[in-house]
């Protein structure tokens, strides 16, 4: 069961949101390529932002609705088992000066699987960084959490005058 949570999470990305957590960046919008299966895994990748450069983008997903995509992923899980719930707790480690907010926070996952995290705000410093999106699954009735990485770069800020640009 641990290591289906630890799965799920890879698909939360982001999908993640605590409630006293990020505001300030409303609206995301999902966009997933056309002809997805609706029970699978996938969360997209952040592009890389710049110190200084606003940044504003969305990162969409698709949760599963039975474990048969995690075991897919990991054979420990075992597949074909009905997942009625997901929700995301929070992401820790955002960059300084960026900020995220879910379109929603808890997918009954009979109805809803797809959703989106926007990041949006000026970054204040350069560095890879990997946060920590921490999700809750439910399957039959246990829930456990888990955590997994989402990771982004933040180049660090150029500088161009005439004759030559400095890093």
């Amino acid at each position: 069961m641990r290591q289906l949570l630890l799965s799920l999470v890879w698909l939360a990305t982001f999908f993640s949101f605590s409630l006293n957590a990020q505001t300030g960046c409303p609206g995301c919008a999902v966009n997933l390529p056309p002809g997805l299966p609706a029970d699978t895994l996938l969360l997209q990748n952040l592009p890389d932002g710049e110190v200084g450069t606003y940044y504003n983008h969305d990162l969409s997903f698709r949760m599963p609705k039975t474990t048969t995509p995690v075991n897919a992923i990991d054979s420990v899980t075992p597949p074909g088992l009905p997942i009625s719930k997901i929700e995301i707790i929070s992401i820790d480690g955002v960059p300084p000066g960026l900020y995220w907010q879910p379109n929603q926070t808890i997918f009954e996952t009979a109805t809803q699987t797809d959703g989106c995290v926007k990041f949006c705000g000026t970054p204040t410093q350069s560095d890879s960084f990997v946060m920590t999106v921490k999700i809750k699954a439910t399957v039959f009735i246990v829930t456990q959490e888990a955590t997994f990485p989402l990771r982004v770069y933040i180049a660090p800020e150029v500088s161009v005058t005439d004759g030559f640009s400095m890093t």
